[in-house]
């Protein structure tokens, strides 16, 4: 029988799920007493940690960032597995990080490191899917379009769960979603599958760095008052109820939602404030980078400022080459990445939580900085891709690394580890349905929360555990 000493020491490697399916299973080898015993101390931890996010800005780096070139350096392996990028000190004695981010070197007491990323499958299809949706993909050999049969991706589950607030969507997502330029498809994983669109995270593809730049359709026609529109929707209501009745079909209700979304973001004069990014000040808009990352993020804060809950950035469309896009360095891998990917990379990132540590947001609001893999450990190894060449690294979801901040995350931190070479993660994994479960735990959204697909099978919103170490 385990008694209350093994329980209460093996509470860090055992999750909550595991020790109640223990329990449930045979109580015979799980007495009651120390049951009741381990409830008792798993509550009184979870008072102790609780999450205190109002709000979360995730970072896609679409195509998988190296984790040799970023996060997880490794100065003393060989030459073809460590390339040519140096270490250098951080604000925070211990932690190392790519030279060429030295402006998130200085903020390093604000984030924590996550160096134990992994999961199993080298596409970008199943690794994005899995990292949005934290599900993993029923066809692991297909690059998948969207379908109505898709797990919702985290932004519909937010969506799912929680109201906007100030006339704006619970979540947004901006400037595109993810796609290689070459295919006609997006990846599945971000919408909203089963859900039903009307939980879509609203898609804002114009560039905050345009010098026009506006969202069409948020303003109401010339002569007409916000009393005269509402007096018109409230018609509207009224016949779209009148005709579900007559049909006893409920056709009309997905339509309601998503007309009831942009009725509140028409009505609301914050919420078209926050797309004036005319108000920020020329320095601090510099300080972000005049790029679309740059002011993607600078969007992103006033958003979460006005009232979105979740504001995700993915990389832009950025023009790079069809053989090696995006994050996506099969080729010409370190002059890419000093030259194109990390500096915006860095000064973004940077003056984000900077901003939002000046403002006083940080603490209620989550940063996290991901991608669908990392990069091979030694330099020009084929695994998925024959277009990998002597340059390059090709896929690698084995271990990669992750950045998350802000939302009482204990900054100046690494959690997890690779082994010597980042190539296969040796202590405290963390899967992309870990990330997802921090997340939503982080935000109070209840992971375990079941929904129903379109065949009427229940299906938990996540089924990975938070990692509540990092707060």
């Amino acid at each position: 029988m385990f008694g209350v000493n093994r329980i209460e020491s093996g509470l860090n490697s055992w999750t909550r799920r595991q020790l109640l399916r223990v329990g449930a299973l045979s109580f015979s080898g799980f007495g009651l007493t120390e049951l009741l015993r381990w409830r008792q101390l798993q509550a009184a931890e979870e008072r102790e940690i609780r999450p205190r996010a109002k709000s979360c800005i995730l970072i896609y780096l679409f195509g998988g960032p190296s984790q040799l070139e970023t996060f997880d350096l490794k100065p003393l392996a060989p030459a073809d597995f460590r390339g040519e990028f140096q270490a250098i000190p951080t604000n925070v004695p211990g932690i190392s990080i790519s030279e060429h981010l030295p402006l998130l070197a200085q903020q390093a007491d604000k984030y924590a490191i996550i160096r134990s990323m992994n999961h199993e499958h080298p596409r970008h299809g199943w690794g994005l899917y899995h990292a949005f949706t934290g599900k993993r993909h029923s066809r692991p050999d297909l690059d998948a379009p969207p379908t109505p049969d898709d797990h919702p991706g985290l932004g519909s589950i937010v969506n799912y769960s929680l109201s906007g607030r100030g006339g704006l969507p619970a979540a947004v997502t901006l400037p595109r979603w993810n796609k290689f330029n070459d295919l006609p498809d997006e990846y599945a994983g971000e919408k909203a599958g089963f859900l039903g669109k009307s939980f879509d995270p609203w898609l804002i593809s114009a560039d905050p760095n345009a010098p026009d730049f506006g969202i069409s359709g948020i303003d109401l026609p010339a002569g007409l008052s916000i009393g005269r529109f509402a007096e018109r929707n409230m018609l509207r209501q009224q016949l779209g109820n009148r005709l579900d009745a007559m049909l006893a079909s409920g056709l009309s209700q997905q339509h309601d939602l998503l007309y009831r979304q942009a009725v509140e973001l028409v009505a609301s004069q914050s919420a078209r404030r926050a797309f004036e990014m005319e108000r920020e000040s020329a320095g601090l808009r510099e300080l972000y980078g005049r790029h679309p990352m740059g002011q993607g993020l600078l969007l992103a804060r006033r958003l979460i400022e006005a009232g979105t809950t979740l504001v995700t950035v993915n990389w832009h469309n950025d023009a790079s080459d069809v053989k090696s896009p995006f994050w996506d360095t099969h080729r010409d891998n370190f002059n890419s990445l000093k030259q194109r990917l990390l500096p915006p990379t860095d000064r973004a990132v940077a003056a984000l939580l900077q901003d939002l540590s000046d403002r006083g947001l940080l603490d209620s609001t989550l940063v996290v900085v991901t991608g669908e893999f990392g990069r091979t450990p030694r330099i020009g190894r084929i695994v998925m891709n024959a277009a990998t060449d002597a340059t390059g690294r090709d896929h690698w979801p084995h271990a990669y690394s992750a950045l998350i901040a802000g939302g009482g995350v204990r900054g100046g931190q690494v959690h997890g580890a690779s082994d010597d070479r980042a190539a296969y993660v040796s202590r405290d994994p963390v899967s992309p349905p870990d990330l997802v479960a921090t997340i939503l735990w982080s935000l109070g959204i209840d992971r375990e929360t079941v929904i129903q697909d379109r065949l009427r099978r229940p299906q938990m919103l996540c089924e990975g555990e938070p990692v509540t170490a990092l707060f």
